[in-house]
């Protein structure tokens, strides 16, 4: 995923460039706002930015053998951590067996909620967590060298749903990370991780997304019509999630009229 598809922000994306460029990346960057402003895609397009080998001025370049593998998520120095279900009978206990899963979700599907993910896990009305284990998974795949040679990234989204043992040893890792790694902590509630692990990263404050970007993707990428798509922009507030909520509302909406007209 490149700085170019994600939707507004133009103000942020600048800044994460200029950072990387003026040599000034942060071992430990938490990217903090509301549902749906953005944060995971921007943690994508901001690792591929650092990996690109034929960086732009104002985007990885898409084309280099780097951009190719996180088009597909595949860099062998991009690891995630997120929340999971975990699935005894389907021997599912950890991300990596849910990461072909995860994968193909958040291609389809960039902009989502923890809501989202669980639909797509099948798993509704379960509590996801990421579990303890997952600490040692990632101190593992730390420890080896760059497949690349570059930068290791870690992106952990929601890490406020961390176990205590997990969020514990990941404060360590922070405390003398690898070298060339970078972690990236994408977070809707950053009061509810640790302290120590909030002392020890770069906070940067993700805001709403502007109206007009919003619309402008709508009418653009989904056909909707520009009275509905600003009006779906209007009532969003600024949450691409909610907006994609409000395109399937309307259509179940729609079919529902054609089935009692039928």
């Amino acid at each position: 995923m490149q700085f170019g598809d994600v939707i507004g922000q133009d103000h942020i994306k600048q800044k994460l460039i200029e950072e990387v460029n003026e040599g000034r990346i942060p071992h430990a960057l938490l990217l903090c706002g509301n549902e749906g402003v953005g944060k995971l895609p921007l943690a994508i397009a901001y690792a591929q930015y650092i990996c690109c080998t034929n960086k732009q001025s104002t985007d990885s370049c898409g084309t280099c053998p780097s951009c190719i593998k996180f088009k597909k998520l595949i860099h062998p120095d991009l690891h995630f951590m997120f929340p999971i279900v975990k699935n005894a009978k389907a021997k599912k206990e950890i991300c990596d067996d849910y990461i072909s899963d995860w994968r193909h979700f958040l291609e389809k599907m960039p902009y989502m909620s923890i809501n989202n993910w669980l639909n797509e896990l099948q798993a509704e009305n379960s509590q996801a967590i990421i579990y303890a284990r997952e600490s040692d998974e990632i101190i593992r795949k730390l420890s080896l060298k760059s497949s690349e040679g570059g930068h290791k990234v870690s992106i952990i989204w929601l890490p406020e749903r961390m176990h205590v043992v997990c969020a514990n040893k990941l404060l360590k890792l922070l405390e003398e990370p690898p070298q060339k790694t970078i972690f990236i902590l994408v977070s809707e509630n950053p009061e509810m991780i640790l302290p120590t692990i909030l002392s020890r990263t770069q906070r940067l404050n993700i805001p709403r997304i502007e109206e007009s970007c919003i619309a402008n993707t709508l009418q653009t990428k989904y056909a909707i019509a520009s009275a509905d798509a600003q009006n779906i922009a209007h009532t969003a507030n600024g949450s691409f999630v909610k907006a994609l909520d409000a395109i399937h509302l309307n259509e179940e909406k729609r079919l529902f009229l054609i089935y009692l007209l039928a």
